[in-house]
């Protein structure tokens, strides 16, 4: 992969993973695009530690307050709501991840999923909207937390978006569209987290070392554009909500559909 490459697609992988429109969907179509059909496990390590990095720094003041509280108060207290919630709305993708995961790149990875999966998904995220719930973080249960981390399996098919259809999950319970960001941002932690580590295994130090140049691109434009990507999305939703990602969605699936299958 050449340098032009590797940045564009480590802007396009930090732009897309916190935005409700498929990370892995853009990643397959702009490789096939510039005719790199496999971006390599460095790549992948990269970006992949770039966003969750990313993750972890806008999110520091939330994630140092999670741990004081663990260290202060009961587990099932309401001080650890939120800490709880992630721990079993993360439980169903790491299960099924693992057992599904060599099915997905055998038989999901391809154009024609991707497009029905970008219109369908959007379609769903529109109706979700339509609830315009009023909840904040502090009102999710277990159940509920379970039952967005259900929806995140649904982001194993290319094209779904992890974001999306967590947001989505969280706006068909009745959180704002703020809320339903936030808790989806912070349950990427050990979702990005889990895959980062899988990654890292299947890599040999040596590997690491002959492609650091590789490694440290991906790694820092990912997290500088995941970085941008979460605040701007954030301080913008309540105000332009997630209509422009569906037409966008919508958009892409079509054209996908058209020219691509």
């Amino acid at each position: 992969m050449d340098t032009l490459q590797l940045i564009l697609l480590s802007v396009v992988q930090g732009l897309t993973e916190f935005l409700p429109v498929s990370s892995s969907a853009h990643l397959v179509l702009l490789s096939e695009f510039l005719g790199e059909e496999d971006q390599g496990i460095i790549f992948d390590v990269g970006v992949h530690f770039g966003t969750l990095m990313a993750a972890l720094v806008y999110f520091r003041s939330d994630l140092k307050k999670m741990i004081i509280n663990l260290g202060s108060h009961k587990f099932l207290s309401k001080e650890n709501n939120l800490t709880a919630n992630l721990i079993i709305a993360v439980i169903p993708i790491l299960l099924l991840g693992f057992l599904l995961r060599d099915f997905v790149n055998l038989n999901l990875r391809n154009s024609e999923v991707i497009a029905y999966a970008t219109i369908i998904f959007g379609i769903l995220l529109y109706t979700a909207q339509l609830r315009k719930g009023k909840e904040d973080l502090d009102s999710v249960n277990l159940k509920q937390a379970l039952i967005i981390g259900l929806f995140q399996c649904l982001a194993l098919i290319p094209g779904t978006s992890r974001s999306g259809i967590t947001i989505t999950a969280g706006l068909f319970l009745g959180l704002s569209a703020t809320a339903a960001s936030r808790f989806s941002f912070l349950l990427a932690i050990p979702t990005i987290g889990a895959i980062a580590l899988a990654e890292l295994i299947r890599v040999s130090f040596i590997d690491i070392m002959d492609n650091g140049v590789e490694l440290s691109i991906a790694l820092i434009i990912s997290f500088l554009v995941a970085y941008i990507s979460i605040d701007m999305f954030l301080k913008l939703i309540d105000r332009i909500g997630f209509t422009p990602f569906v037409i966008y969605r919508l958009l892409l699936g079509g054209w996908l559909l058209m020219y691509w299958t």
